[in-house]
């Protein structure tokens, strides 16, 4: 038997040492040596003293271990679900940061940076300066600012105006482009030779910033007149997206004459201000309003309207609406008898995803779970999954038709609980319920999302279930506080029929392809949805009124930092108030699964309504009492045994409860 080299001794040893188990070795070393040299490494390898475990003396030998898995190319979520089980409660919380710390520093291989180039290359600027911001690694971000600085520079050669530079720059957050841009700015207007605002200014195609609203409007009511259509300029609002130019009409003039002007704007106005599609023609009181789009629109980012530091007022659960023309701030009440439900919808790129990734955001981190609790259906799979782990769900995120027609059924069954309560304690209501038991007891409301109901509305295999299940929310749910809020990009009358539709007191419709979209959506023949610009700019309807409003922007994308960070202190919040829970009904899609500390599995019954018993194994319950003796709380016992937190919702609660009994009934045993 030919020996071994040296080098591929130390190797083996040095893998035992980092933690990787023998069996791991043992397929690495089948996989890239030599034949021969098969039998003198499997010696070594049984000579090993090593296990399936990794065992830690210290924080660096952990950082290494980190380090080394990292390395090897797996995701943070294989990283620490391999580690939870080794680790103790302290050892983990260091495994967190560890993993975050070489994620941003470590130094990628030559083939990797080459991997990154080759994938970044491609891709046009827009793109690239999206791309960057979202990543995390220094040495990556630092091959994108490469990429991106040779886009600069063609750009410069080729004689991109300033405004070009100055438009990618208002696109972003991140510094160091945005410095890039102001540097060459400067560098455009020094050969100019002119200042850098008056070169931007030159080197707008737009004119109609050179008309106040004052002239806009006046522009317009001159216009009308040639058409004889007389008319009387009132007076101008102006809001982040558009200008409401109000004119009072001439007597005699019937409103519809203007109203069918629409297309006309377009042909005469056109040019002068801006105007790419009919504008939105409204009745307003004293006169109608014609909105004007801004040809310098503001974002109206999330982060500067809502506010996470005053007290929450449990008997008014609000979601962010948008801001209105005259600049101020309007939240919706899901608390409000004219709200209660909404139905939504519009086309790609109208804001419909963001707006309920802001309201679902706002209320996970403005109200605890024993406040608000969150249903979710998402059959896209991407526009919820980023709340997978709020405490707030009372199921996992409904990814398909069957899961969603599962939560809609648990959704009535949670329903008809909370009526019995009512019937049970005399009141009519949630409000009345809150009213009488608020501070000791609240009955938290459910707020239901479902991204795109024309799925699962025509999924033949539940749509029955499901829109049976509906109705009934939808004529009952709001008194006892669950609302549904429904929206779709594909509005269709066949689909989202007549009966489904009138139930739902309040719309928001963003912008849509059509005018019959647009129809569906507000009802009563409202084609004004087809006239909104996009991107956030929608219709608020009530039973009481329609308002424009311009949705937040939560910039998931764009800044995932203060995204993440509101989802863990939304994760993380103190939760002061005693829910009222319902105790005969089960939730369901509980984990198959739960892993303790030793790797084992404790036994998980399942019941015919979706419910689920749990056995503690011997082990378990003697690691319990080992963490009990040294100090852990019943929190961190949950934790360790059930590799389970706050953050797998109302499971938690269960785990935790079962850890709470043993340990009672341990004490009543050694009080005896």
């Amino acid at each position: 038997m030919e020996p071994i080299n040296p080098i591929y001794y130390d190797a083996i040893v040095y893998a035992g040492n980092q933690g990787m188990s023998k069996d791991e070795i043992l397929e690495t070393i089948l996989a890239n040596l030599p034949e021969d040299l098969h039998s003198n490494a499997i010696t070594i390898i049984n000579s090993l003293d090593t296990d399936d475990k990794a065992d830690f003396n210290n924080f660096s030998e952990l950082f290494n271990y980190v380090f080394y898995l990292v390395s090897q190319n797996k995701n943070d979520k294989s990283i620490l679900n391999q580690l939870s089980a080794s680790c103790n409660l302290e050892q983990f919380e260091f495994v967190k940061y560890a993993l975050r710390y070489i994620t941003i520093n470590r130094i990628p291989s030559v083939w990797e940076l080459d991997n990154v180039q080759n994938e970044l290359i491609n891709l046009d600027i827009n793109e690239l300066v999206k791309r960057c911001e979202s990543i995390i690694n220094l040495a990556h971000k630092e091959v994108a600012y490469r990429i991106i600085l040779q886009h600069f520079h063609k750009a410069f050669c080729d004689g991109e105006s300033i405004k070009w530079f100055v438009d990618i720059a208002t696109q972003t957050t991140d510094e160091t482009i945005i410095k890039y841009c102001d540097r060459i700015a400067v560098m455009i207007s020094k050969a100019q030779g002119v200042e850098p605002m008056t070169a931007l200014e030159a080197s707008s195609e737009i004119e109609p910033e050179n008309l106040s609203t004052t002239e806009s409007g006046k522009l317009i009511v001159d216009t009308l007149a040639e058409f004889k259509i007389a008319a009387e300029y009132i007076d101008a609002e102006c809001g982040p997206t558009f200008k409401r130019i109000k004119i009072k009409l001439g007597k005699g003039m019937s409103f519809k004459k203007i109203q069918d002007f629409g297309k006309d704007f377009v042909i005469q106005l056109g040019l002068e201000l801006n105007i790419k599609v009919p504008p939105m023609i409204d009745v307003v009181p004293g006169g109608a309003a014609i909105d004007i789009p801004r040809t310098d629109r503001e974002i109206v980012y999330f982060k500067d309207y809502v506010d996470f530091t005053s007290p929450i007022d449990i008997h008014n659960i609000i979601i962010p609406g948008g801001v209105g023309v005259d600049g101020n701030y309007v939240d919706i009440s899901l608390s409000d008898e004219n709200v209660t439900h909404i139905l939504g919808g519009g086309r790609t790129r109208g804001g419909k995803s963001q707006f309920e990734k802001a309201a679902i955001l706002y209320l996970a981190r403005r109200y605890p779970p024993s406040v608000v609790q969150l249903a979710l259906s998402d059959v896209k799979r991407v526009t919820f999954s980023k709340f997978s782990k709020l405490p707030h769900l009372i199921s996992p995120v409904a990814k398909d038709a069957e899961s969603s027609a599962k939560l809609f059924s648990l959704l009535v069954n949670h329903m008809e609980a909370r009526y019995r309560e009512f019937e049970r304690v005399g009141v009519e209501t949630i409000g009345e319920f809150n009213r009488k038991h608020y501070p000791e007891l609240i009955m938290p409301r459910i707020a239901t999302w479902v991204d795109e109901c024309f799925d699962l509305l025509t999924d033949k295999g539940y749509c029955e279930l499901i829109e049976m299940d509906m109705m009934k929310l939808l004529a009952k749910a709001g008194g006892a506080g669950i609302h549904m809020m429904f929206y779709t990009q594909r509005p269709d009358k066949n689909v989202i029929n007549p009966l489904i539709r009138s139930n739902f007191p309040a719309k928001t419709a963003f912008a849509t392809t059509r005018p019959e979209d647009s129809c569906i959506i507000l009802g009563d023949d409202n084609t004004l949805a087809a006239n909104l610009l996009g991107y956030g700019d929608f219709l608020y309807k009530t039973s009481t009124q329609v308002s424009r409003l311009q949705a937040l922007y939560v910039g998931d994308a764009e800044e995932p930092k203060y995204f993440e960070q509101l989802l863990e202190e939304a994760i993380n919040q103190e939760d002061i108030y005693n829910a009222w829970e319902p105790n005969d009904i089960e939730e369901f899609i509980a984990p198959e699964t739960i892993n303790t500390k030793s790797g084992k599995v404790s036994k998980v019954n399942f019941d015919s309504s979706f419910g689920f018993d749990i056995k503690l194994d011997d082990e378990s319950k003697n690691s319990i009492i080992n963490l009990h003796k040294k100090g852990y709380g019943v929190d961190e016992i949950a934790k360790v045994i059930f590799n389970i937190s706050r953050q797998n919702g109302r499971y938690y609660k269960k785990y935790r409860a079962v850890v709470e009994e043993f340990l009672n009934e341990e004490s009543d045993e050694n009080d005896l």
